[in-house]
């Protein structure tokens, strides 16, 4: 039996005041975030494992040296050896404890940044984001990751005997009770034959991958595992309200919506 998950989530701005931490990083990032000013930014996601074949490493970047964090480019080859399919991936760690954001990093938070400077051998990637976790501090809501995070893309070689290469602008932030920016410039070569030379590597963008929600079609049936029924934005005089009802074959555990 089909099992309904109803969320109202009443959406509201607050204000952060201009603390002296605050506006270095604001100026950090270049432009203004939930830290800064006001934003509103509600996505609903739907959560689906999404296993892939056989992954196998490819090319790990060296680690940077940090203040509070490290972060890197790797890849593996996704499926057969003869697959020109390849997976890549942002990997942040934190120190312990630590934390650094989603996408969208709500009330308290602030957004990381990636910019690819050059891409040889392929289209530029779309940097895929696993589900967040929700952090509550001082009555301010932020989403993110708990001690780094693994973010995903696809590459497509254009010309799959010829390697790619990849270089990486990244800025973010990392925060336990203060929050620190952190930058680096990444490079990674990734050779035209899998060599099998890293298998933790391509365990972890596989499992980065599984966490990354799908988009569901339109032609969704009652057949899935799990389903968004419907959204719908209530406004009144004074405030906005979200409404997502939500369906599953097996029940919900600990819902939650971003």
């Amino acid at each position: 039996m089909l099992r309904a998950w109803r969320l109202a989530f009443r959406a509201s701005i607050r204000y952060i005041p201009d603390m002296q931490l605050i506006s270095p990083i604001c100026r950090f990032f270049g432009q203004l975030s939930a830290a800064c000013g006001q934003v509103l930014l509600l996505t609903v996601l739907t959560m689906a494992a999404v296993p892939i074949g056989q992954v196998r490493a490819d090319a790990v970047g060296d680690w940077p040296e940090k203040r509070f964090s490290e972060i890197r480019l790797l890849a593996a080859r996704a499926g057969t050896a003869d697959s020109a399919q390849l997976l890549g991936g942002i990997e942040i760690t934190t120190r312990p404890g630590w934390k650094t954001y989603w996408r969208a990093a709500g009330e308290a938070g602030l957004p990381p940044q990636f910019n690819w400077l050059s891409v040889e051998n392929a289209q530029l990637p779309e940097i895929l984001w696993p589900v967040p976790m929700r952090f509550v501090t001082d009555g301010l809501e932020s989403y993110g990751y708990d001690d780094g995070v693994l973010l995903p893309f696809h590459i497509v070689p254009d010309d799959p005997t010829k390697p790619v290469r990849l270089h990486l602008q990244a800025r973010y932030a990392v925060c336990l009770e203060i929050c620190v920016p952190e930058q680096a410039e990444l490079t990674l070569t990734v050779s035209p034959q899998a060599t099998d030379s890293g298998p933790e590597a391509a365990a972890k963008l596989n499992r980065a991958l599984q966490q990354v929600p799908r988009l569901q079609s339109g032609d969704a049936t009652t057949d899935l595992p799990m389903m968004i029924e419907s959204v719908a934005l209530v406004e009144t005089a004074s405030s906005a309200m979200l409404v997502v009802t939500a369906r599953s074959q097996t029940g919900f555990v600990a819902p939650d919506l971003f």
